[in-house]
């Protein structure tokens, strides 16, 4: 590569050119002395050989910042960047002992795509039929949470005159009205918190809320509240399985406090989603598993208002007494035997190894 290539690099019209060329990746990583960085379904790829230099990335830093010099010194910086058919989410971030600036992107389509799109099966929509309770969504970072949640409040927003409160940081998916009113607010531009901007929300009549994720005691009271009090409630967690996001959101309240919590719980919880983002078997595309337990009938209730029973809750599961709870282990069985996926990428995305790999063995 040539000198005056080096320093005429457009990075920011590289990105656009990336960002639309169609390739299947979800993130781009970029940092000085190293080839630019794509997040594929089968993992981290360069895109091209020419490492990027930090004069190169000096106008992509401004246009996501402008004071980005300033910024940085005291923590990271979350921005949006929104382009023709593609939101981008850019982290930039100190590394390398200060040393060294970092970019981190994550590409969203503009739009909130279709629910029957998301890989969730059509009777999810059930979940968002009662107009009050609890929803969670939950899952490892990466596996599409918040692509869910924009198409489960995309779907009410075109199905129902309610007024939308969305809780974020940072705003995702820009939701445009349709026949409900859309009022959303970034964390801390707009509110100082998740458990703020709830907080306040239950003051602007709102019909639906979203909180972008429960971290601590407050927001986790308030959601319980929320739920209880008539509005239907969305939030994403980080847990490993259904059942652990009713074990992690109890857990945030003091043990004197957790029965009066679980039977409030038990009353408003109206389903959980767990999902899990894997390659198809071809590697160049992502198919979604979910895990998903329903309690739009107080079907699971009794299970949850007593903590000592939630592991009866994948019993339940299993038996698929209501047609629509299932397992993750379930899940990546019709996978694998459709040949979606792999057996080898199922065994790495369930969190019990050991009961996937006998159901594949009984179905050989």
């Amino acid at each position: 590569m040539s000198d005056d290539f080096s320093i005429s690099r457009d990075l920011l019209q590289e990105l656009i050119s990336l960002v639309n060329s169609g390739q299947n990746f979800s993130d781009i990583h970029i940092e000085p002395d190293m080839p630019i960085m794509l997040k594929t379904p089968r993992g981290w790829r360069q895109a091209g050989e020419d490492p990027v230099t930090m004069e190169d990335m000096i106008p992509l830093l401004r246009g996501i910042d402008e004071d980005w010099e300033d910024k940085i010194v005291d923590h990271a910086i979350d921005r949006p960047f929104v382009l023709t058919q593609y939101r981008l989410r850019c982290n930039v971030f100190r590394m390398a002992s200060g040393s060294k600036v970092a970019i981190s992107i994550r590409r969203l389509p503009l739009h909130p795509i279709p629910l029957e799109k998301t890989g969730l099966p059509s009777y999810v929509k059930a979940m968002l039929e009662p107009s009050k309770g609890i929803i969670l969504v939950c899952g490892p970072t990466g596996s599409g949470k918040t692509t869910t949640i924009a198409s489960m409040l995309d779907y009410v927003n075109a199905s129902r005159n309610s007024h939308i409160v969305t809780i974020e940081e940072p705003i995702e998916y820009e939701l445009k009205r349709k026949q409900s009113i859309i009022s959303q607010k970034e964390v801390p531009t707009d509110t100082a918190s998740f458990f703020s901007g709830l907080r306040e929300a239950l003051r602007q009549k709102p019909d639906v809320l979203m909180v972008g994720e429960i971290r601590d005691f407050d927001t986790a009271d308030t959601l319980l509240h929320a739920g209880e009090s008539g509005h239907l409630v969305l939030a994403t967690m980080h847990t490993n399985s259904a059942i652990g996001a009713i074990t992690k959101l109890l857990a945030f309240f003091p043990p004197d406090q957790q029965q009066q919590r679980a039977a409030t719980l038990a009353n408003t919880l109206v389903g959980v989603i767990y999902q899990n983002l894997l390659p198809n078997e071809n590697g160049d595309d992502y198919v979604l598993a979910s895990e998903m337990i329903f309690n739009n009938t107080q079907q699971v209730a009794p299970f949850i208002a007593d903590p000592s029973k939630l592991h009866l809750i994948l019993d339940f599961m299993k038996r698929k007494e209501d047609n629509m709870s299932r397992s993750l282990n379930d899940a990546l069985a019709q996978l694998v035997a459709k040949k979606t996926v792999s057996a080898k990428d199922a065994m790495r995305a369930a969190y019990n190894r050991l009961e996937l790999h006998e159901m594949l063995n009984a179905k050989r």
